[in-house]
């Protein structure tokens, strides 16, 4: 998923942030692929009274060219640009058309003032990049019986008896790579006992002058199944204003942000058995940075509240999304960020299916600058495999900052025997991370009913915009009130408001009026007319 902006990333920029040149890839001077055109961009940092936009140019650019651009994001003819160092405008920017900018003294990162009222920037466009998958050939049923149960764990997990496309329902996709969960279970005849969840890496212990129980090696394959199948995102608004936030406030200063998705699953009917996850909200907990990531605190009080909203709505957390720069080598997940999948998948897990098999659902959404699309953001969902779900859980896995492309199992303890651990056919102690790696298709589509109808309310959390209680007069101003009372109040960020600062009790009756498209009780309109007024 692709989001087109008016304000496009700059790799330029990403340099420019970064203090150790070596986290991305080695010095400029070294010439590897990805940074070399670096010091060729100029990134100017456009403010207007519309907003900002990131404007890139070539170091040789002139006046003109950056008139052209200004004209072109904001509407301004260049006669008429009133552009400034400034914010008062008193530092004008002049010169002929044909001077550098350079001479003018804008550099890379300067940020310039465009002082015309009449500016305006386009908003952002969230658009759906379609994936072709090309038919299998169909596969004739087999009459060969179905796999022994007593089949170890890394062949019966990793190679089903068939390709994913047998077994399948008629008319229903074969993703080439992954079966739904509930398909390749059918073809094991529902035997989960051999399955990665159920499988305990224990490590063994070195004793003197006694025998030795040698814990087994383990293979490390990709999992063949997937427990969502596509990620929905039905809430266009919702996903733009995180992403707008992030790419127009936070990115320039080297910040990211991080959200937890709320919404549902329903029955994904393009393939066998599939699970569709269902994104009608994100709620942004308090976070820090940490290192080169946003991550939420520990302590965040509001969860229990937010989740008691979620249940009135009928909705429940069904993943997270993130932001952060591009990962380098056409890298999917960095080794920090399939840990924290793992971490946070083993947290929301649950033995409901009916085999009582653990298993998670929930989704990581990765949002990056594309370099490949000039930088816009892109949306992307994974989930990592219950291998290394349960690798982590029990202790094996870790990473290093050091190692950028594969998790790592830690060292052994004194006398402590840890699993081999086979990755093609050879052992190693650096596990790639495409290994642990579970696509999830993603959609936006063109015709949708979202439960909330708006999504105007200011976010909560965001330190830069923190909400005031004459947010909700301004709020309720812009929608008229015709308006069915519901509809009025069917804004994620303003119920979890109405929960914080006024009552939980009268969010969660609001919330259950919404979820049920009913109008809200007398008494509750009375009061916020009075609290509005």
């Amino acid at each position: 998923m692709r989001l087109l902006s008016s304000q496009p990333f700059s790799p330029a920029a990403s340099v420019r942030i970064r203090r150790n040149p070596s986290a991305v890839g080695g010095s400029l001077a070294s010439g590897r692929p990805g940074l070399g055109f670096l010091m060729s961009n100029l990134t100017v940092r456009l403010t207007s009274p519309a907003g900002r936009s990131r404007i890139v140019l070539p170091s040789s650019a002139t006046l003109a060219d950056l008139q052209t651009e200004v004209k072109t994001r904001c509407g301004v003819e260049p006669s008429s640009q009133q552009l400034s160092l400034d914010r008062a405008g008193t530092q004008v920017i002049s010169g002929q058309a044909t001077q550098l900018l350079t001479q003018l003294g804008i550099v890379n990162g300067t940020e310039v003032h465009l002082n015309n009222r009449e500016a305006s920037i386009a908003g952002q466009v969230l658009t759906k990049v379609p994936v072709s998958v090309e038919p299998e050939e169909p596969v004739a049923k087999a009459s060969a019986p179905a796999p022994s149960a007593s089949a170890s764990s890394s062949s019966a997990a990793a190679a089903p008896s068939a390709g994913p496309s047998a077994g399948g329902a008629e008319g229903k996709k074969a993703d080439p790579k992954f079966e739904t969960f509930d398909a390749f279970l059918r073809k094991r005849q529902y035997d989960v006992l051999a399955l990665p969840g159920n499988q305990k890496y224990v490590t063994g212990q070195i004793k003197r002058g006694g025998m030795m129980k040698i814990p087994p090696s383990v293979s490390i394959k990709q999992q063949p199944y997937r427990h969502v199948d596509t990620l929905s995102i039905i809430n266009v608004p919702e996903m733009e204003n995180f992403i707008g936030y992030w790419n127009g406030v936070l990115l320039e200063n080297a910040m990211q942000r991080t959200g937890f998705m709320y919404g549902y699953y329903l029955e994904d009917k393009n393939y066998d058995e599939g699970t569709r996850a269902i994104m009608e909200g994100i709620y942004e907990p308090s976070q820090e940075m940490v290192g080169e990531i946003a991550e939420p605190l520990a302590d965040d009080q509001e969860m229990a509240r937010v989740n008691r909203i979620a249940e009135a709505l009928g909705l429940e957390c069904i993943g997270w999304v993130f932001t952060s720069l591009p990962l380098e080598d056409d890298l999917l997940l960095s080794p920090e960020e399939v840990l924290r999948c793992a971490r946070l998948q083993n947290e929301h897990s649950t033995d409901a299916h009916f085999t009582r098999y653990v298993l998670s659902k929930f989704v990581t959404c990765a949002v990056r600058p594309d370099p490949a699309n000039n930088g816009a953001p892109s949306v992307n969902p994974f989930m990592v495999s219950e291998q290394a779900c349960a690798m982590l859980r029990d202790g094996i896995l870790s990473s290093a900052p050091s190692e950028r492309r594969a998790c790592l199992v830690r060292e052994a303890k004194a006398d402590e025997l840890i699993p081999d651990f086979v990755v093609e056919g050879r052992s190693d102690k650096k596990i790639a991370t495409d290994f642990f790696i579970v696509r999830v298709n993603d959609t936006a589509p063109k015709k949708h009913q979202r439960m909330f109808t708006h999504a105007d309310f200011p976010r909560e959390n965001r330190p830069t915009h923190p909400q005031r209680r004459e947010d909700l007069k301004k709020y309720f101003s812009k929608i008229p009130k015709s308006e069915a009372s519901w509809s009025r109040f069917a804004d994620f960020h303003l119920l979890l408001y109405i929960a914080k600062e006024i009552d939980v009790d009268t969010a969660v009756a609001i919330a259950e009026c919404v979820r049920d498209r009913k109008d809200l009780p007398e008494g509750v309109t009375m009061m916020f007319n009075e609290l509005t007024q």
